[in-house]
């Protein structure tokens, strides 16, 4: 029996690649001799970045920007080099994650960094994003 394992994160919990290595180690005790194959996915929030990287082979690159309070943080994206592409995930810049429960405030919060990782991109010879 063969059976493919592809869920997304939980939210500020475990990545997509967390979940489906603990529902695979959940399976393996019910059924030890069957083909486990896991697949993590995105959805387009965070954990696409992981996905797409590992779907394509693709590289992380890193650049100091802003998170959603102004402090500095480092953020990753993609590259793709054979089709000069980025893949920007917002989340690494301007993500929920980023700022602790207390300090979450609308009112103040920006995606400011989200542009600075498409500055990087861009700068970088990204054609497509």
């Amino acid at each position: 029996m063969k059976v493919v394992i592809a869920p997304d994160s939980f939210k500020e919990s475990l990545s997509a690649a967390e979940v489906a290595s603990a529902i695979a180690a959940g399976l393996r005790e019910v059924w030890p001799q069957a083909e486990l194959v896991c697949r993590p996915m995105a959805d387009g929030g965070e954990g696409t970045l992981t996905a797409l990287i590992a779907a394509t082979g693709g590289e992380y690159r890193e650049t100091l920007v802003r998170d959603p309070l102004g402090e500095p943080v480092a953020a990753q994206w993609g590259w793709i080099a054979g089709s000069r592409s980025a893949v920007i995930e917002m989340a690494a810049a301007s993500g929920l994650h980023l700022v602790p429960p207390a300090r979450r405030d609308v009112l103040r919060a920006c995606t400011h960094g989200t542009g600075e990782l498409i500055r990087a991109a861009l700068e970088a010879g990204a054609e497509r994003i």
